[in-house]
């Protein structure tokens, strides 16, 4: 039996209708190493044998002659005739001739066809006993008894026959070979046989468990196969659906047209009484002809439910990006350009690295770029890589195999570049990140994939890199804590966000938004800035940007009972911002004398840091630019 039977599990049953058969088959299974439920059994006892085995769980049975003839007409398995060679005949007219001058031979059809080839080459008077049934083989023998038949040679029915009559027979005997033989196509038909019922019930089981209605035609479109899906949406069941023309249950759909255009029509919007589907037909081909189809689809409500869902389970997960461009707030021309950048951004699938002050609304530019990227539909993963200790950012980032260090998760953990895939993912404060992140960060710019930490398993990614941060990082490269390489695998496309300071045009668009979201989220009546307020907060150089200044109306509108908040309220609510309580000093410039561009912004620093006594975050915040910037303009200074 070969490796696939053995694989298998085949179980061969043998029906010897006669007990030196049965030895012979018990000895060549024995050499063979084949293991086989062998019994005897002739004709009506053999049939009765062959159900007991079915029963037990046979795949196949061999027999010989009649008797596998009969066990072949009474159960629901494949029988193999131990065929009778020419070689098997001859052998039993040597031994008939011994015994008489005219020869009978007995059999079916598949015995005694080759009769008068095997007389001419032996030479000697063969008469062929053609029976159909065991009923009909004594009246034949007899028959051929009274034309001179003096000995007869057959299978077990002649023996039995003869023996009545007084008739000397001779046994044809099957050899070794011809059992080799039909274990090997036994063997054969039970593996096809089962492999063809395993894929039988795999195909059951996917169109019963399919989520989507599925239904098999012929070429004329006559339905053969229906699932429980279509059956129900159809509102008949599989019996009644199989054997209509498709076009009775689904009209739209024509088994001409398909095979006229030989092409498959995929995501239709059709109806089936009441019910809108999305609906595709597939034409099946084989050997170039079309055969038949399979026409597939969904209740439209049930697209929109499963949808609903995976927009829950994403946004439960955090991995949605809820903002898009137009929340981006603004009055300014230079933040309008920066908006019509990013959206040119989000038709390419490059790195962004967005730079900016904290509080500036870096992630809601890196959340519309998704939103209006090819991405949108994936998930849109973010991390603050400044939030996260270092030991634990490898692990969220990257994931881990299980036993990769204590405590870790049973079976593993995807990281979030895993995911991320397909999306986007959004990696905050990146120079926040350490030299030894950064090189994994980079392989994963450059390779595409990922390894969990503590496995050695490659994990293929498709992701777009969107990074943020708010320090020089060219400053971070000069001082070795940034990688170069990465920068600029990071730094192909570019946004700043100005800081709030920069952009005061701004802050009465963003003082009536957030007035209006909090007055609604408390209850209170809608309140108002006047414009010596409003002057007050555009003075103020917001060292938290947006953020802060979103923190400061809150503060307003839970504390100001009246409708309108005055200059009054601002100063008293805003004492501490406005007087510098908490905060470092704040420096008055004086006014700097008109030159060249470069020496009066060579002059404004020196007079910035003459005012602050040096200290360079003091001078950086009165002008207005962020301390790296100041640091990088003083070193350019000190080479002139």
């Amino acid at each position: 039996m070969n490796w696939e039977a053995s694989a298998l599990n085949i179980k061969i049953g043998i029906v010897a209708p006669y007990r030196e058969l049965l030895e012979l088959c018990q000895e060549t299974c024995a050499e063979a190493g084949v293991e086989a439920d062998i019994r005897l059994g002739d004709l009506a006892e053999g049939v009765s044998v062959a159900r007991d085995m079915e029963r037990a769980g046979a795949d196949v049975i061999i027999s010989r002659g009649g008797t596998a003839l009969a066990i072949g007409r009474e159960v629901d398995l494949p029988v193999v005739a131990i065929e009778v060679s020419p070689i098997d005949v001859m052998r039993a007219l040597a031994d008939a001739r011994g015994h008489g001058r005219t020869i009978g031979v007995v059999g079916f059809k598949n015995v005694v066809y080759r009769i008068d080839a095997i007389a001419d080459i032996l030479g000697i008077t063969l008469i062929p006993i053609e029976i159909e049934s065991e009923a009909d083989a004594g009246a034949r023998i007899e028959a051929a008894v009274e034309r001179g038949v003096h000995v007869v040679v057959g299978d077990a029915i002649s023996a039995k026959t003869t023996a009545k009559l007084g008739v000397r027979s001779v046994l044809i005997r099957s050899g070794k070979e011809a059992i080799l033989s039909a274990l090997d196509e036994a063997t054969h038909v039970a593996v096809v046989r089962k492999r063809e019922r395993e894929r039988a019930e795999e195909i059951n089981a996917i169109l019963h468990f399919a989520h989507e209605g599925i239904i098999g035609t012929a070429s004329d479109g006559t339905i053969r196969v229906v699932n429980p899906v279509a059956s129900r949406v159809l509102g008949i069941e599989p019996e009644e659906a199989i054997g209509k023309n498709i076009s009775d249950v689904m009209p739209d759909v024509s088994m001409g047209r398909l095979k006229a255009s030989e092409k498959a029509e995929v995501a239709e919007l059709s109806r089936i009484g009441p019910t809108a589907v999305v609906s595709s037909r597939v034409p099946i081909r084989i050997k170039g002809e079309i055969t038949g189809a399979v026409i597939t689809f969904q209740d439209v409500t049930r697209i929109q439910q499963l949808e609903e869902k995976v927009r829950k389970e994403l946004k439960d997960k955090g991995h949605v990006a809820q903002y898009h461009f137009h929340h981006i707030l603004t009055a300014t021309d230079s933040m309008r350009e920066l908006i019509e950048r990013a959206r040119k951004y989000a038709r390419v699938d490059s790195t962004v690295l967005i730079r900016g002050e904290t509080g500036t609304g870096k992630e809601l530019f890196a959340q519309s770029i998704h939103n209006e990227s090819a991405r949108r539909g994936f998930p849109f993963v973010a991390i603050n890589c400044a939030a996260v200790p270092e030991s634990l950012l490898e692990s969220e980032l990257f994931g881990y195999e299980e036993g990769a260090f204590t405590g870790a998760r049973r079976g593993g953990k995807q990281g979030l570049f895993e995911q991320a895939h397909k999306g986007t993912i959004f990696l905050d404060e990146i120079g926040e990140m350490s030299i030894t992140l950064q090189s994994r960060l980079l392989r994963v710019l450059e390779e595409r994939e990922v390894m969990r930490v503590g496995g050695g398993r490659i994990i293929p990614i498709d992701v777009r890199i969107i990074a943020a941060t708010h320090v020089d990082l060219r400053e971070a490269i000069s001082l070795g804590n940034f990688r170069e390489d990465l920068y600029y695998r990071l730094n192909k496309l570019a946004l700043e966000v100005p800081a709030l300071r920069h952009r005061s045009a701004d802050i009465p668009v963003f003082c009536e938004h957030f007035l209006q979201r909090y007055s609604k989220r408390f209850g209170g009546q809608a309140k108002a800035l006047t414009p010596e307020a409003i002057r007050i907060l555009e003075s103020y150089s917001w060292p938290g940007n947006v953020r802060e200044l979103q923190s400061i109306i809150e503060r307003l509108v839970v504390c100001v009972e009246a409708g309108v908040i005055d200059s009054r309220h601002v100063q008293s609510l805003m004492h501490d911002e406005l007087h510098g309580s908490n905060t470092e000093p704040r420096v008055e410039m004086a006014p700097t004398p008109v030159g060249s561009l470069d020496d009066m912004e060579r002059e404004a620093i020196r007079r910035a840091l003459a005012e602050s006594g040096g200290n360079r975050s003091v001078a950086a915040d009165a002008l207005g630019i962020s301390r790296a910037t100041l640091w990088r303009k003083l070193k350019r200074m000190e080479s002139e």
